[in-house]
């Protein structure tokens, strides 16, 4: 990246995060008519810190349209970082909505469905249904569904009858994604 880029992008990433309404409001602005993959964990990061609806909405939108090349990989990235947990669910669906692809992330995404609960489920199960009819990363594969049937088991007998039929629609949607 050379030195005028960054420069710009950093004078970006200021006003994303600036507490003057009209310098994000400009920022958000900029970032929808020339946004670059470097811009969507900030825009990730400013989502999760602001309280302020309007800016939630507009960053959602941001989100929902990206059309750059990685952008799907990007934003799964910086979704599934701790500090994003309470988002999650919402990211995921921008992902979907943005044409984003949970391949090679099946692992990760079984373990957080687990961990998180019924809206995370919900989410990545969209996130599934998307793949491809064969997923070329077996291993991953075969791990999601491992932690998937644990999670599973684990629920048997408990008070969580809606998450264990998630949990199975889950299993199933990626059983069929394995190859004989």
């Amino acid at each position: 990246m050379n030195a005028k880029k960054a420069q710009a992008l950093a004078e970006l990433h200021d006003g994303l995060h600036s507490v003057l309404a009209e310098r994000r409001d400009a920022a958000l602005k900029r970032v929808a008519e020339e946004g670059e993959l470097e811009t969507i964990a900030e825009l990730v990061k400013l989502r999760g810190m602001t309280d302020e609806p309007a800016v939630k909405e507009e960053i959602g939108k941001l989100l929902r349209s990206l059309k750059l090349e990685g952008a799907g990989n990007a934003l799964l990235d910086a979704a599934l970082l701790p500090e994003n947990t309470e988002q999650l669910a919402e990211l995921l669906g921008f992902l979907w909505e943005c044409g984003g692809s949970a391949d090679g992330h099946l692992r990760i995404l079984s373990t957080r469905s687990v961990a998180e609960g019924m809206a995370v489920m919900v989410e990545t199960l969209t996130l599934f249904e998307a793949l491809p009819e064969w997923v070329e990363d077996e291993a991953d594969l075969l791990d999601a569904m491992l932690i998937l049937q644990q999670g599973l088991t684990a629920r048997k007998g408990g008070n969580a009858a809606a998450e264990e039929e998630m949990l199975k629609m889950m299993l199933a949607e990626l059983m069929r994604r394995e190859r004989a």
